[in-house]
């Protein structure tokens, strides 16, 4: 996605939350939970004790009144907004429509559709945004487009492919230009763009303009050995190389056989590469991002997914592709899921959106459960951290013996709107035990915990509405049985 520069806010530095396979850690930001019969600012605890590097001022505070989006019936950050065979998808705004562009399918060389807003409903067009091939391509591999809006006084939209050569089975990267965002692109004449063949070729073209205009683009080589992102100059049009390519990530410890698919935006004055790791046909496939205080790095891996099959508990299978589309009323990011397997490496993907928030330069997607450790905070005798064998992070905070105790949580929303807040709890005291939530100091729902029996856990939910950035809810007693929280979960 194209992406200039910029966009500073103000940072703080919070240490991700590790907290099992199922959630992604990082976005599992917790600056504090207080729990407590009053105020105790002096007082000492848990998260002290482990020096989580949490910051000992408020958090970021939540833009006032920022308003719920308004989504189309049926909307939601899991489900596909296209439901039909559109991998590596992008988007772009151009003259108050939105439109995307997707690999190749069984209609289309480059398939294309619009919508009025990100979150749809998107309509495929007719015909074929790729007007043809260049001579070096042969058809039915063109993929992971890249649109480019013209910039610099250009009236010309770029865009960048990938393709097979029809002389080896080596991809690489092509750039054709059309004067609307619709197409039909025409195809440069001459040979690709990059072309690394001693690599394996190249695949995934993403570019970055930064503030002064200068041109970057983006790219895997494509060789299985020799898979890494690269970043090459490109020339003030966009269309031709005007430097040497320089390697800026590869593989890391845990990723899955390699890494592709890079976009680069810059948030917080950092840069902010999201790439996908793994084989897009398998349920492994998968999100990450990494940031670097210049662009050529080196790059700092977050330590796990950002979006996973796991993470979503499987609504949506091997999440990767991501770009990031910014906007007047909030990034989001598009990214393609898999919908049908057909054995091997054929697979049908389709285009989801989801809402992109972001905490300094730590992005948070909507749709990704959250989880925040209860046991991973100040305490002050009106509840203690138990060891529990079975609690996710070894540890509960309970019981809760008093009327009137009080648990205050700051959460992360990624865009205001409302979301499900669910207690990981136990109540082995045969009395329901009832809670009273609020948002942002005031009452907003009522919680109960339902009594318990064995050794297992169980999950009470409510929904709430929350603003944009961090937010504070509140659990206090009402009396009635004991209950142990383990962690608290938004979604």
């Amino acid at each position: 996605m194209t992406s200039t520069g910029g966009h500073s806010r103000t940072l703080l530095t919070l240490a991700p939350l590790v907290t099992g396979a199922a959630i992604s850690a990082l976005v599992a930001l917790v600056v504090g939970l207080a729990v407590s019969c009053g105020p105790s600012p002096g007082g000492t605890g848990a998260a002290a004790a482990q020096g989580s590097g949490r910051p000992s001022g408020p958090p970021l505070p939540s833009p006032a009144g920022a308003p719920a989006p308004i989504d189309p019936p049926g909307y939601s950050p899991v489900e596909p907004v296209i439901d039909t065979a559109f991998a590596d998808p992008t988007v772009i705004k151009a003259d108050g429509t939105y439109f995307a562009y997707g690999t190749n399918n069984a209609d289309a060389t480059m398939p294309v559709a619009t919508a009025a807003s990100p979150t749809g409903p998107w309509r495929l067009a007719r015909g074929d945004g790729l007007a043809h091939l260049p001579a070096w391509a042969t058809e039915g591999w063109t993929w992971a487009p890249e649109v480019v809006p013209p910039s610099g006084g250009s009236r010309s939209y770029v865009l960048y492919f990938s393709a097979r050569r029809r002389d080896s089975k080596h991809q690489c990267i092509g750039a054709a230009t059309a004067s609307s965002p619709a197409g039909p692109f025409i195809p440069l004449r001459g040979g690709p763009l990059v072309c690394p063949l001693n690599l394996g070729g190249a695949i995934d073209a993403a570019s970055y303009i930064e503030e002064d205009g200068t041109r970057y683009l983006l790219y895997k080589t494509d060789g299985r050995a020799t898979a890494a992102i690269h970043l090459v100059r490109l020339n003030p049009d966009g269309l031709g190389l005007a430097g040497a390519p320089k390697q800026i990530m590869g593989r890391g410890p845990g990723e899955p056989v390699l890494v592709e698919a890079p976009d680069l935006v810059r948030r917080d004055g950092e840069y902010v590469l999201f790439y996908s790791a793994g084989w897009y046909f398998k349920p492994n496939y998968q999100t990450r991002y990494a940031v670097a205080s210049s662009i050529e790095g080196p790059y700092e891996k977050a330590p796990a997914p950002l979006q996973s099959t796991g993470g979503y508990r499987r609504k949506i299978e091997g999440p990767g592709s991501a770009d990031v589309l910014a906007g007047e009323g909030g990034d989001h990011l598009v990214f393609h899921g898999i919908l049908d397997y057909h054995g091997g490496s054929q697979v049908t993907r389709g285009m989801y959106v989801a809402r992109l928030g972001w905490d300094g330069a730590r992005p948070a997607v909507q749709g990704v459960p959250v989880r925040y450790e209860a046991e991973r905070t100040r305490l002050n005798g009106c509840a203690s951290a138990i060891p529990r064998e079975h609690a996710s992070g070894g540890a509960a905070v309970g019981p809760f013996v008093r009327p009137g105790c009080r648990v205050d949580v700051h959460v992360f929303a990624p865009a205001a709107g409302r979301y499900s807040l669910s207690a990981h709890y136990a109540n082995r005291s045969g009395q329901d035990s009832d809670l009273e939530l609020s948002v942002n100091g005031r009452a907003a729902a009522s919680l109960r915990l339902p009594a318990t029996k064995g050794a297992g856990w169980q999950s009470a939910a409510a929904e709430v509405q929350l603003t944009a950035g961090w937010n504070t809810f509140g659990l206090r007693s009402l009396g009635g049985g004991l209950g142990e929280v383990d962690y608290f979960e938004l979604r």
